[in-house]
């Protein structure tokens, strides 16, 4: 497949062609930066860019055309430019029946880099390393626009030699499963896909689990916490996180958490520690409920989300997180199980929870006997009686806990 990448710029275009698939290693076909003289006639500059690009595509005959997605910025006169010339760009594609794809420049990072906070240096270091190039791509749009093409190839293959810095090469989210309704996503280190092994100690900020005489510790949601209980066995789904200064192994219930987990960080903005500050505070579900119905004042909920931020994440990951009940609601490397007959009743894993998280017995005792009491009313209400069923949601449950003993 060959795919051409373009970096929309009305001075300067990037424009670059690679040939490859998902999960194989991309070949540099030819790169080019198209100017157009700053102070000429909109119309004649936009016309010289889509001549441009139509004799490239009718030379080097792509597959497909991938531009970087444009949403914000504070200079107004230069993003609709930059708007103008990518929308030439798929103009040109449409034109020739071939399928146009606008990334977003952190899930251009992602796929590149493995991190979607990469700088430009880091980039073009992949670049030159996924595509074997002895010299950096000059000037920087060349660089970008041939991320862009190795990006819609499905993010980075396994170039000779490995990874730079002799590291493990990152599979992308097609090697390894993709979240329904995702598409080429961020290349994540999968791998440690899941753990299994017994609990020695659970902490407010993560649990230590010890595998093979090693005890590993796992970042973890207040809800994942409250499921794990020490001395006894445990399996969760993982995530590991590389840093230049750390290697960080989050834990999540579900692989489907574990999978939004990795989508939400393909976002402008959106770190792992955001990302599970997230999924603390909605299930994989109700995330992609508020994206999908633009709730931005649902999103404002997490700390660290302002206004600006939510109304980012939703336009970026805008039919990517799938619909509500499309993930995989399956346990098999995710769900923590108990020796001792299958898993605990949900008031005595919320208050397990609770006291993990530093609250005294009494207060989580509390916590529940009020959340206890507001499911009653609202069975009453609809006219049943009784009180919360022994498999109720004890994620749920320690959510509604955790926010009755805030508002305390």
């Amino acid at each position: 497949m060959r795919v051409l990448g373009v970096d929309p710029g009305l001075t300067r275009c990037g424009i670059g062609a690679v040939d490859g698939s998902p999960g194989r290693p991309p070949s540099l076909v030819h790169a080019h930066v198209i100017r157009t003289p700053a102070g000429a006639d909109i119309a004649a500059r936009l016309l010289a860019l889509e001549e441009e690009i139509d004799t490239w595509l009718a030379e080097y005959r792509p597959d497909a055309v991938a531009v970087e997605r444009v949403f914000s910025q504070h200079n107004v006169r230069t993003v609709m430019g930059t708007a103008q010339a990518g929308a030439v760009a798929i103009v040109c594609a449409a034109r020739r029946g071939l399928p146009g794809a606008l990334h977003t420049p952190s899930e251009v990072k992602a796929a590149v880099t493995g991190s979607g906070r990469a700088d430009k240096a880091q980039v073009t270091a992949m670049v030159m390393r996924l595509l074997r190039m002895a010299d950096p791509p000059r000037p920087a749009d060349t660089a970008d626009a041939l991320a862009l093409a190795i990006c819609h190839l499905g993010g980075r293959g396994e170039p000779d030699g490995g990874a730079a810095g002799g590291r493990p090469r990152r599979e992308t989210r097609s090697a390894r499963g993709r979240a329904p309704g995702a598409g080429p996503e961020a290349a994540r280190c999968a791998m440690i896909s899941h753990l299994a092994g017994t609990v020695t100690a659970v902490a407010p900020e993560g649990a230590v689990i010890e595998v093979g005489g090693v005890g590993l510790l796992v970042q973890c949601t207040p809800g994942t916490l409250a499921t794990l209980r020490p001395g006894e066995h445990a399996r969760v789904a993982t995530s590991l996180v590389v840093r230049e200064d750390a290697l960080t192994l989050f834990g999540f219930a579900t692989e489907d958490e574990r999978d939004v987990f990795v989508l939400l960080q393909t976002a402008s903005g959106v770190g792992p520690r955001l990302a599970l500050a997230m999924l603390a505070v909605f299930t994989p579900d109700a995330l992609r409920r508020a994206v999908l119905s633009e709730d931005v004042a649902a999103l404002t909920r997490v700390p660290g989300i302002g206004r600006k931020g939510a109304q980012r994440i939703v336009l970026e990951l805008a039919g990517r997180l799938g619909a509500p009940g499309t993930g995989s609601p399956r346990a098999a490397d995710g769900v923590v199980t108990a020796q001792r007959g299958g898993p605990a009743p949900w008031r005595e894993r919320v208050r397990a929870g609770l006291v993990n998280l530093g609250w005294q017995a009494r207060d989580a005792d509390q916590a529940i006997a009020a959340v206890e009491a507001d499911l009653a009313d609202e069975a009453a209400a609809d006219g049943q009686a009784g009180t919360p069923p022994e498999d109720a949601d004890a994620a749920a449950m320690l959510r509604a806990a955790l926010r009755k003993l805030s508002r305390a």
